[in-house]
């Protein structure tokens, strides 16, 4: 199983200084509440960082441009999938993520999904 995490946001120059400004002066409607959940606006939060280092979980992160393009299928972003045996199925949908308070509720969603499978 791997977790595959594709958020709402591109990977050029221009995307990210306009996704920070959002970020900075109008918070509440910045589209990615992954990237918010996951990054403030000097980097990865910390607790991320060190859940990512320390799980055993083969984890995947993606733009979603580049993940539509990879995977050739779409989904309501941001979202999080488990991928078994090349199907992708959503374990954290769009609303889901809204949903979640902080990067500590996030990490324990994630430990839980893991540990199921």
């Amino acid at each position: 199983m791997e977790l595959l995490f594709v958020y709402n946001a591109e990977k050029d120059l221009i995307n990210g200084a306009i996704d920070y400004v959002h970020k900075v002066f109008k918070p509440s409607t910045y589209k990615c509440d992954l990237c918010q959940l996951t990054y403030h606006n000097l980097g990865q939060r910390s607790s991320w960082k060190k859940f990512r280092k320390s799980t055993n979980a083969d984890i995947s992160f993606y733009y979603f441009k580049g993940f539509e393009k990879k995977f050739n299928e779409s989904h309501d972003y941001p979202v999080v999938l488990r991928r078994d045996n090349g199907e992708n199925t959503v374990v954290l949908n769009r609303q889901e993520l809204s949903d979640i308070d902080t990067v500590e509720d996030l990490i324990s969603r994630i430990q839980k999904i893991i540990k199921k499978h």
